[in-house]
């Protein structure tokens, strides 16, 4: 049986001093693990970019007006689950993701992570260095979290 994966867009947000935005999930228990970067599954006839900055708001409260877009993912990156999950589209294996750095033009004040009170994904945030972020994510995310860091770092 051939593993479906759902197409994913992950963020990558970045301060002035060259830390990354890192959210604590509200259901963070799950997994032992409680940060992460926003990420989302990509709508129907959605650009990458456009499921990108559509998540950006749905889980930060931000807009394209409190960030600068520098640079897309070479590549698509994945990663596979503890077991599959059922989405509305379907049962996936786990995640295919095109990833987006962009650059934090506003204030802390911008964040509102209960702009979607639907589905509230972080209860908190803090601004993270790069090099400490592997180890606060869930164990099956960490491969792709370290290439989009070595990717994205020479741009910061």
């Amino acid at each position: 049986m051939e593993k479906k994966y759902r197409k994913n867009v992950g963020l990558m947000i970045v301060n002035e001093k060259g830390l990354v935005w890192m959210g604590e999930r509200v259901n963070a228990e799950k997994f032992g693990f409680k940060y992460q970067m926003p990420q989302g599954g990509m709508d129907l006839n959605e650009t990458p970019l456009d499921a990108a900055f559509r998540e950006l708001y749905e889980e930060t409260g931000l807009t394209k007006e409190h960030v600068e877009f520098i640079k897309e993912s070479k590549e698509w990156h994945q990663y596979d689950f503890f077991e599959p999950l059922t989405y509305p589209e379907g049962v996936f294996h786990g995640q295919k993701q095109k990833w987006f750095l962009f650059s934090f033009k506003g204030t802390d004040d911008d964040f509102n992570l209960k702009v979607h009170p639907q589905e509230i994904e972080f209860a908190s945030y803090f601004w993270c260095e790069p090099e400490k972020m592997i180890d606060l994510v869930v164990p099956f995310k960490r491969p792709v979290y370290q290439k989009i860091i070595e990717e994205f770092l020479p741009y910061f």
